[in-house]
């Protein structure tokens, strides 16, 4: 196993990423809906942010990211060479109505 194979995310990040997980999640039902991204990013290219990230974090494509595909995602991003500090910095960029980044070369990406 590679270094950063079994990488987990720290007990303050994964803190961190479910502090945005409900930001999206505005009617608490520990699931993210498109409409609810699509109110988030508000005019920002909401339907193109939306879809990139559906197509990144909803690995079953059941049209909503649950707390575990959130989680999971991230987690991908720490494996895949990452670090938390990058990680930090995309959190708060998009916290602050920037796009959603596409990661290249995660392990969970559907094929």
């Amino acid at each position: 196993m590679g270094p950063t194979q079994g990488k987990e995310l720290s007990p303050q990040m994964r803190e961190r990423v479910l502090k945005l997980f409900a930001r999206f999640d505005v009617d608490g039902s520990k699931s993210i809906e498109k409409s609810e991204t699509i109110k988030y990013w508000k005019s920002n290219f909401a339907k193109l942010n939306t879809e990139e990230l559906f197509k990144s974090v909803d690995t079953d494509n059941s049209g909503t990211i649950s707390e575990e595909e959130w989680l999971n995602f991230w987690t991908s991003v720490l494996r895949s060479g990452h670090t938390e500090e990058d990680i930090a910095d995309e959190l708060e960029s998009i916290e602050s109505g920037s796009s959603w980044v596409k990661f290249e070369n995660l392990e969970n990406k559907k094929g």
